[in-house]
């Protein structure tokens, strides 16, 4: 008896087998080799099983069943007047598809086009409570009148609350025309567009953070940017001039929504929510670029950047809360951002000798802010209350300076030494620390003595030392207030930090007319000598091992492993401010610490082999990808000593996601330049992760102090597919 997965299988054969025939017996065959041109087209049909329509599967392709093409290119190389025209296409019918289309003339002009489309995928049976759209959230009253009064009906409710998916798509299209009047001379003018439209999950929060609502964000994003550019270039050196300009725009400048539990304004509690989205924005660059030889052996290159950013989208009123009194008004009706930056390359090349080569470089990147600095006397905390104290908007910039001196001298044959000193200079405005300088000083080493063997290795160390560190308070113009705690002294933060810094790199490469093997390592290991709080160290490693071997003329095995190791140890210190009544609880008998450690393992085995005089050829692999987390966090006080709070210091649960993946591709030359592909392709992802397993719209069951929120159940979840296809190639 015939299965439904073979009727399924059986329809996928004859379907492509109809389309061979329809394309190889067919008069287009015979009027498209009389034309000058080339071209590839790819169709089939696939069958899918599995968990499929998972969101997860799905998150950033779209893999349908049925009938597909895969590709289409064609080439018109040679026409008349050596003019051109191609095309091609890619996963035409699907939502993940892209498009590119170019014409032109050979050595004077060229026209491309190019069009993307990218789904991004969150979630299919998000539970979504609230009714409304284009950025407005309601609730109907006796809904809210119901759960104000008795909020334990939530879960009844949220049981019947629609489902809904939860995504965007991104849609990209850029055309670019260049013009080449002669050798020398290159123009080039560029404009592209690209929308955003869907939703995706956003948190929301009222009332001194008592009501948490989860809300599905609106997303209508449009971005259109325009760029000009001109070259020229000679045996002495060229020139490089362009403009660059971006504008964005957001059609959704708002979100609103009501809050399930309060059917009206109240001092201490609103009966909605409002937060501004993404504001408007323009950003214009110009840039100026040249290299020039002085001699044979000396090369100069300079290039000089500004641009100018702007926003001055109007702020929303500090509440939408209308029983809140005493609300003082905004300094400013917007926010006027300008802000400009000034980008400077300098290299200077040259070769004194024939085996050495001397770098010198030097950058400069000014980031200039003139953004006013606004004085808020008070501001309102999550539509409920107004906690103080007057806080200022700080417009934060920086200026960093780099100068790198290198030499590299090839001794020998084939055999290169490398050193190099880079120092930095980084001046900040606003912030903890005004300058920091970091000296890096490294050394590379190339020794290739066989034809089959090579091996590279590199070290860096550096340094970085800020002049002076101290908590920048420039945002409480009157202080944080009596009855609060300023900065945690010892805590740096890791930007500003000192900070040693190590580098090494070894790369091994050997081959032989039968075999190859390479292997690399790599780590970098800061340590931030000065922190007492904050992070402590940041280290990585990184092995690598390919290998691949030619068992006999047609068949090649090959396998490669990754590994990468995450560390980080943090410290920190629970703290409780004074009060009227109480004085601080600031012991270091409080202090904890966090070791959180990643480790990822990558390997992939595979087999390449052919027959029948490479009419059949065979393609597989798998694939496997391991990743694992742990965070232990541990209390570095004792409990006997009175004040004693670190009582929640212990180790989380440990995270991890496994995806594994086999495909397996036979490929039958047939006649006429056509081909016959046979695929299969298999993934399985699992997943463990103590902060979303349990993630559900009603968390009370896990923490009673939700018993006031909504979340929208979002999930990753695991899948296993399996997608056979049979398809038909053809060149022509």
């Amino acid at each position: 008896m015939e299965t439904p997965a073979m009727k399924a299988l059986n329809r996928l054969i004859s379907h492509v087998i109809v389309a061979q025939v329809a394309l190889l017996s067919g008069p287009a065959l015979q009027a498209q080799e009389e034309k000058p041109a080339r071209g590839l087209v790819e169709i089939g049909v696939r069958q899918l099983a599995g968990d499929h329509g998972s969101s997860k599967f799905n998150e950033y392709h779209h893999i349908p069943a049925g009938f597909y093409l895969q590709q289409f290119e064609v080439y018109f190389n040679k026409l008349p007047g050596k003019f051109f025209l191609n095309a091609q296409t890619r996963e035409t019918l699907e939502k993940d598809q892209s498009y590119r289309f170019g014409l032109g003339q050979e050595g004077k002009y060229r026209f491309e086009f190019r069009w993307d489309r990218t789904p991004h995928v969150f979630a299919n049976g998000a539970r979504v409570f609230f009714g409304g759209s284009g950025g407005v959230y309601t609730i109907p009253g006796p809904t809210r009148s119901l759960l104000q009064s008795t909020p334990a009906n939530l879960p009844s409710l949220v049981d019947g609350a629609q489902l809904q998916g939860v995504s965007l798509a991104r849609n990209a299209g850029t055309g670019t025309f260049t013009y080449t009047p002669t050798a020398n001379w290159a123009v080039q003018l560029q404009y592209s567009n690209e929308q955003q439209a869907g939703v995706r999950p956003i948190g929301t929060t009222t009332n001194a953070f008592t009501n948490s609502i989860e809300l599905p964000e609106p997303v209508d994003y449009r971005t259109n940017q325009a760029k000009a550019s001109v070259e020229y270039g000679n045996d002495k050196g060229g020139f490089q001039s362009s403009y660059s300009g971006s504008l964005f725009r957001n059609r959704v400048g708002e979100l609103v929504w009501d809050n399930p539990f309060r059917t009206a304004d109240a001092a201490g509690g609103a009966s909605r929510g409002r937060i501004d989205l993404y504001p408007d924005n323009a950003a214009h660059a110009l840039s100026f670029a040249g290299a020039y030889n002085l001699a044979e052996s000396t090369r100069l290159m300079a290039s000089i950047s500004p641009g100018w950013m702007l926003q001055n989208d109007a702020f929303l009123p500090f509440t939408i809360n209308t029983a809140l009194a005493g609300v003082p008004a905004l300094p400013a009706a917007s926010l006027n951002g300008k802000k400009q930056r000034l980008s400077m390359n300098y290299t200077a090349t040259s070769n004194p000798l024939p085996a050495l080569t001397l770098t010198a470089r030097y950058r400069s990147y000014d980031y200039n802010n003139n953004t006013p600095s606004l004085v808020f006397s008070n501001y309102v905390r999550a539509d409920a209350d107004m906690p103080g104290p007057a806080r200022r908007s700080l417009p934060y910039a920086y200026n960093r300076q780099n100068l790198g001196l290198e030499a590299s001298w090839q001794f020998l044959n084939k055999h290169a030494l490398k050193a190099g000193y880079d120092m930095e200079r980084f001046d900040r405005e606003h912030r903890d620390t005004t300058r920091s300088n970091e000296h890096t000083g490294g050394v590379t080493l190339d020794i290739n003595p066989k034809k089959w063997l090579l091996v590279r290795t590199s070290y860096k160390h550096a340094r970085r030392e800020p002049r002076h560190y101290e908590a920048n308070e420039e945002s409480f113009p009157l202080g944080e207030g009596a009855l609060s705690l300023g900065e945690l002294p010892g805590l740096r933060k890791f930007d500003q930090a000192a900070r040693s810094r190590d580098r090494a790199e070894a790369l091994l490469q050997m081959d032989s007319d039968k075999w190859s093997l390479s292997g690399s390592y790599f780590t970098t290991q800061d340590r931030y000598t000065q922190s007492l709080y904050g992070l402590l160290n940041d280290v990585s490693y990184n092995y690598t091992v390919d290998v691949s071997y030619q068992l006999r003329h047609d068949v090649t095995l090959f396998a490669d492993y990754t590994r990468e190791r995450y560390r980080y140890n943090q410290r920190s210190r629970q703290r409780v401010p004074p009060t009227a009544t109480a004085p601080a609880n600031d012991s270091p008998n409080n202090d904890w610490e966090s070791f959180t450690r990643d480790v990822v393992h990558t390997g992939e085995v595979g087999i390449n082999a052919s027959a029948l005089r490479k009419k059949v050829t065979i393609d597989t692999f798998y694939s496997l990808t391991v990743a694992k987390g742990s965070i232990a966090t541990r209390a570095m006080g004792s409990s006997s000593i009175a004040g004693f709070l670190v009582t929640t210091a212990q180790d989380y649960p440990n995270t991890g996601n496994r995806f594994h993946q086999v495909t397996t591709t036979c490929r039958y030359q047939l006649p006429r330049s056509a081909a016959l592909k046979l695929d299969y392709r298999f993934e399985r992802y699992d997943r463990v992760d103590f902060q979303i397993d349990r993630m559900r719209p009603y968390m009370v069951p896990l923490d009673p102090s939700t018993n006031t929120s909504i979340y929208l159940g979002l999930d990753f979840p695991r899948y296993n597919v399996h997608i056979i296809s049979v398809a038909l190639e053809y060149r022509f």
